[in-house]
């Protein structure tokens, strides 16, 4: 039996694709999620992954094609092992940096500020790159990608498998899903996530030059485009 409801009126994984946007994050207060999966926030441009009939396909939160990494799109056909996957992901430098570009952060001048001549646009976003440094992320993942070195996809949600959607399908069982249907490779990543307590990960993350966190409720859907009322940001504890 499909899971796909009225709201989204998705009948097969391309429909699905080309019409869902990713979920959105809501002002809640991070200590109230209930029962909160805690992952590392990313910096970089969140997309919608369709992996099917031997090809992929990415689209940004505008719905647009984003076809200017092939090696990503090759990588990722290559760890998946089912026949249909829709994945929520982001597009992002953070897996493959060299940590000695991380400990250079705090010398980074404003990531606000606007882009000088020498630095390239990218996409039709407007979406500007400038060298590889990590930036404190945004919570639209409409964050600047580098200009120099690799991209890497990093999976962290699956929105459908096969014929079925996951949409009913609570967070974390989704999560395991995800590691049960994606491998992992240079270019290809599945997120970080955690149960509280986090302690013992705030020193990798801060090494890793995340800066902020996201909240999730195990148990919390997913509806496409939407704000979630269980999803919540904070910063990352400064130690």
């Amino acid at each position: 039996m499909s899971r796909s409801t009225p709201a989204t009126g998705a009948r097969t994984a391309a429909s699905a694709a080309a019409a869902w946007r990713p979920q959105q994050f809501s002002e809640l207060a991070s200590n109230d999620v209930v029962d909160p999966i805690v992952e590392p926030l990313w910096t970089g441009l969140r997309v919608v992954a369709l992996v099917e009939s031997g090809s992929v396909e990415l689209r940004d939160l505008d719905g647009d094609a984003v076809d200017e990494f092939p090696d990503v799109a090759e990588e990722l056909l290559a760890a998946t092992r089912a026949d249909t996957l829709l994945i929520d992901g982001y597009l992002t430098h953070q897996p493959l940096q060299d940590l000695a570009v991380v400990a250079r952060r705090d010398s980074i001048e404003d990531p606000q500020a606007a882009p000088t001549a020498g630095q390239m646009w990218f996409g039709r976003l407007g979406r500007w790159r400038r060298r590889p440094a990590p930036i404190p992320p945004s919570a639209t993942g409409r964050d600047p990608l580098p200009a120099e070195g690799d991209v890497a996809i990093v999976a962290v949600d699956l929105l459908w498998l096969d014929d079925e959607s996951l949409l009913d399908v609570p967070l974390l069982e989704r999560k395991r899903i995800l590691e049960s249907v994606l491998g992992e490779s240079h270019l290809v990543r599945r997120g970080i996530y955690v149960r509280p307590p986090i302690g013992t990960w705030l020193g990798s993350w801060r090494s890793m030059g995340f800066s902020r966190l996201a909240y999730k409720a195990a148990n919390s859907r997913y509806v496409p485009g939407e704000t979630n009322s269980q999803w919540a940001l904070g910063d990352l504890p400064a130690r």
